[in-house]
């Protein structure tokens, strides 16, 4: 059975997540993510709100991930590649071997910390769907921003600093689109105003060793398959500033020939885009099932 796994990006988390991983983690995440995310991780209940900013969601994200990967490795076959979504690509390095989960979540932090660093205002990013490429790209220029995302044909995440995220929905409301919405992302990720929290996040992966991977990890910045941890951890450093082209991405991944994707993460938003592509292979969400057994048996269902 030829399986492909996608592992999803940061806005979909929710109180729910962090109580299924507080309740099922392995000691050693754990452990780092009480050094990590401290007053989350060791604190009472908490709402969606507060697992919003960047240093809190990136860790916790990546150990919800990872945790799940774990219990469901042993029962599944190899992947034929993995794929993540903006952060969901530090997730598909460490499932491909690239490097240790534990050591995944600190990297996650000083990820996080480096992107903080580079804007000191307020800004994010806007999903805009209805409106050609062209389109878009003329409201980016006009609104000083850049285009982060390309979902589709039709569907793109600007990014940039609040004050232009502002103009562009206006702009992209008055010319037609269909859905202008911005995102829980408090970040202008995949945009140039992030380039030195490319560079030094270069020089962090700088210190893992480097391996081949146990399977391709292909890239959200065009689809391009990584089989050592060398390319893949280039990639994943690049991205950080680079616009990410996931309709190519996903293009990769059909041709990989799967039988089924399998979505890990918070939210269902890759599986919903994967099935809007129409190839008739099946999709799930770690989301839409109760238990991890759940999951397992969707998949070997499938073979």
């Amino acid at each position: 059975m030829r399986l492909a796994i996608l592992f999803s990006g940061q806005g979909n988390q929710q109180p729910e997540h962090l109580a299924r991983l507080r309740a099922s983690v392995s000691p050693a995440l754990g452990g780092q993510l009480a050094t990590s995310i401290p007053s989350i991780w060791h604190g009472g209940d908490v709402v969606a709100s507060d697992l919003q900013a960047n240093c809190i969601a990136q860790p916790l994200i990546f150990a919800l991930q990872m945790n799940l990967w774990q219990q469901l490795q042993p029962h599944l076959p190899r992947p034929v590649c993995v794929a993540g979504y903006s952060l969901g690509e530090m997730a598909a390095c460490a499932a491909a071997g690239a490097f240790p989960a534990e050591a995944g979540v600190a990297l996650c932090a000083e990820r996080a910390r480096l992107m903080d660093a580079c804007v000191s205002g307020p800004a994010g990013l806007l999903a805009v769907l209805g409106l050609h490429a062209g389109a878009v790209e003329a409201i980016a220029v006009a609104c000083g921003l850049a285009v982060a995302i390309r979902n589709g044909p039709d569907h793109f995440v600007l990014g940039g600093l609040a004050a232009g995220l502002e103009q562009a929905e206006a702009l992209a409301e008055t010319q037609g689109a269909s859905r202008v919405v911005r995102l829980g992302v408090a970040t202008p990720s995949h945009t140039p105003l992030l380039a030195h929290a490319t560079e030094g996040f270069a020089l962090r992966l700088g210190a893992c060793s480097l391996t081949r991977l146990a399977f391709p990890v292909l890239s959200a910045i065009d689809g391009r398959s990584a089989r050592s941890a060398t390319a893949a951890l280039d990639a994943l450093a690049r991205q950080i500033s680079t616009p990410l082209d996931w309709d190519a991405c996903l293009r990769a991944v059909l041709e990989m020939q799967p039988d089924a994707v399998l979505e890990i993460g918070p939210g269902n938003a890759l599986a919903r885009m994967w099935g809007e592509r129409g190839s008739g292979v099946p999709v799930r969400a770690s989301d839409d099932f109760r238990s991890v057994e759940g999951m397992i048996d969707w998949v070997q269902a499938r073979a």
